[in-house]
C-alpha cells in the first residue's frame, strides 16, 4: 500500500488516534506499532511479512549469540554472510546468472546455474543494510543486544520500511530508549511541522513529479528515436526534476509520519542540486545511503589511509556498490561508475591545484553531470541510454522541436526547484509558524483545501515512488 493512496490516508485516521491513546502504555504501543508495520507490509504480498519476521528473528538470535559468546567474531561474520547471501540471492542472482550465461555463449559452453523464479520483498535493500548496522553495533558492544520485539520493530518500522531512510541501529534505539515525563517517544513531535512536511511532500510527488513523468519523461524515454534532440534534452531535464521531486516528496512525507509517531528520522536530503561538486552532491542526496557506504564499505577498505591511488580505488568501489545497491542492471553499474569516476577526476583536479570555479559555474557543471548520469539511472537498458545520449547531437527526428512538449510546465517546475531550494528552510519555518498562528480550525481548513488541490491535480491511479523499486 502506497503512502499516497486514499486507502492509506483513511487508515491513518484510524491508526494515529489509537496509537496516541496508548502513549502511557509503552509496551502495548510498541506491539501495536509492530503489528501495524507487518499488516502494512502484508498488503503488498502476505509472504513478504513472513519473510521479514523470520529474517528479523535470525538477526535477533545472532545478537543474543554475540551477547553470550566469549567472542563475537564468529556470529558477526556469520550474520554478515547471511545478510549478504540473502540480499544477493533475492536481488542479484538472476543478474549474475544471465550475465554469466551471456558470456559463456561466446565460448560454446552452457551455464548450468538454475533459474530462480522469486520476487524480492519490497525494501529488501533497506532492511538488509539496517540489519548490517545492528550486527556491527552488537559485534562492537555485545551488551547492546536488544530484545526480540525491539529488533522486530527496528527492521519493520513502517515509515522507513519501503524506501528508507536507512536507520543506524544506535540512532533508532537511542530514540526508543528515551523516556521523558513530558513526552514519551510514542507521542507526536512538532505536529505542525509534521503536517507541513506531509502536505508539501504530497504536492511534490502526487502533482509535480507525476505530471513530469506522464507528460515529459515517459513518452520520450519510451520512443527516443521519435523525438528531436532538444526534446531529448528536455526529457533529461524533466527526469532530473522528477526524481528530485519524487525523492524529496517521499522524504518529506515519511519524515512527517515519523514525527507523528514520535520519532525523528535521520536527515536524508539536503537540496542536492545546490551542490558545487560531486562529493558535495553525495553529502546531500540519499545521505543515509552515502554515509552507510562510507562507514561500512569505504572506510573498512582503507578509506584515505593507504595513499592517494588506493583512496581513488576505494572511491570507485564505494560508488560501484552504490550503483548496484539500486538495482541488478548494467545501467546502475554504469551510473555508479560514472559518479565514481567523476569524484576521482574532481580529486585529481584538486591534487593538481586547478583553480576553483565560481560558485554558480560549479553548481551548473555539477547539475549537468548529474543529469547526464541520470539517463543511465532512468533507462531500461544500456542501448536505450546510449540512444538517448547520441540523440542529443544526432537524432533521426532532427535537432529542433518537431513535436509538442509542455515546455512552459517543465520550465516552470524547474524554476521553482532552483528558485526555492536555497530558501527551503526559511519557507519551512515561516509556513510552520503560519499554521501555528491559524490554530487547529484554520490549519484544518487550509490543509483540506490543499488536499482538494492535490486530488484535483493528481493523475489517475496511485503513483509509486521511484525508490520503492530498490
Amino acid at each position: 500500500m502506497s503512502f499516497v493512496s486514499p486507502e492509506f490516508a483513511l487508515l491513518c485516521l484510524l491508526f494515529f488516534p489509537t496509537y496516541w491513546s496508548l502513549a502511557n502504555h509503552p509496551r502495548a504501543q510498541r506491539c501495536f506499532l509492530i503489528a501495524s508495520s507487518y499488516a502494512l507490509y502484508a498488503t503488498w504480498v502476505p509472504l513478504f511479512a513472513v519473510v521479514l519476521a523470520v529474517y528479523s528473528t535470525v538477526i535477533w538470535a545472532l545478537g543474543r549469540w554475540m551477547q553470550r559468546a566469549a567472542s563475537a567474531r564468529l556470529p558477526v561474520a556469520l550474520g554478515l554472510w547471511l545478510a549478504g547471501s540473502f540480499l544477493f540471492s533475492l536481488k542479484y542472482y538472476e543478474f549474475v546468472r544471465e550475465t554469466f550465461q551471456a558470456i559463456l555463449q561466446h565460448t560454446g559452453f552452457v551455464s548450468l546455474l538454475p533459474v530462480l523464479n522469486w520476487v524480492a520483498p519490497v525494501g529488501v535493500s533497506f532492511f538488509t543494510f539496517q540489519a548490517v548496522s545492528y550486527l556491527v553495533m552488537v559485534g562492537r558492544a555485545p551488551n547492546l543486544a536488544r530484545s526480540w520485539p525491539d529488533v522486530l520493530l527496528f527492521l519493520s518500522f513502517w515509515p522507513t520500511l519501503f524506501a528508507g531512510p536507512i536507520w543506524r541501529a544506535e540512532q533508532f534505539f537511542a530514540q526508543t530508549d528515551r523516556q521523558r515525563p513530558a513526552r514519551r517517544v510514542g507521542s507526536p513531535r512538532q505536529g505542525w511541522l509534521a503536517l507541513y512536511l506531509i502536505a508539501l511532500g504530497l504536492v511534490q510527488k502526487v502533482v509535480l513529479a507525476s505530471w513530469l513523468s506522464a507528460q515529459v519523461v515517459d513518452p520520450v524515454y519510451k520512443f527516443p528515436d521519435q523525438y528531436a534532440s532538444v526534446s531529448l534534452a528536455a526529457a533529461m531535464l524533466g527526469y532530473s526534476m522528477q526524481i528530485f521531486l519524487d525523492f524529496a516528496g517521499y522524504t518529506l512525507i515519511v519524515t512527517g509520519l515519523a514525527l507523528l509517531l514520535g520519532y525523528r528520522l535521520p536527515v536524508n536530503f539536503r537540496q542536492p542540486y545546490l551542490a558545487r561538486n560531486l562529493s558535495d552532491f553525495w553529502t546531500r542526496w540519499h545521505v543515509s545511503l552515502s554515509s552507510f557506504i562510507r562507514d561500512y564499505i569505504y572506510i573498512p577498505l582503507g578509506g584515505n589511509r593507504l595513499g592517494w591511488g588506493r583512496t581513488q580505488l576505494n572511491v570507485l568501489s564505494g560508488m560501484l556498490v552504490s550503483g548496484l545497491w539500486h538495482g541488478a542492471n548494467w545501467t546502475f553499474v554504469v551510473w555508479g561508475l560514472l559518479h565514481g569516476l567523476g569524484v576521482v577526476v574532481q580529486n585529481m583536479a584538486k591534487r593538481w591545484g586547478m583553480p576553483v570555479w565560481p560558485r554558480w559555474a560549479a553548481q551548473i557543471l555539477t547539475f549537468v553531470f548529474v543529469s547526464v548520469a541520470w539517463v543511465f539511472f532512468r533507462a531500461d537498458s544500456l542501448p536505450q541510454a546510449i540512444q538517448m545520449l547520441q540523440g542529443l547531437w544526432h537524432s533521426p527526428a532532427g535537432f529542433w522541436l518537431s513535436e509538442q512538449l509542455p515546455w512552459w510546465g517543465l520550465l516552470g517546475i524547474s524554476g521553482l526547484v532552483f528558485g526555492l531550494s536555497p530558501w527551503a528552510l526559511t519557507l519551512q519555518r515561516l509556513s510552520v509558524a503560519c499554521l501555528a498562528r491559524l490554530g487547529s480550525w484554520g490549519a484544518a481548513v487550509l490543509l483540506a483545501l490543499l488536499l482538494f488541490a492535490v486530488l484535483y491535480g493528481a493523475p489517475e491511479g496511485v503513483p509509486n515512488f521511484i525508490y520503492y523499486r530498490f
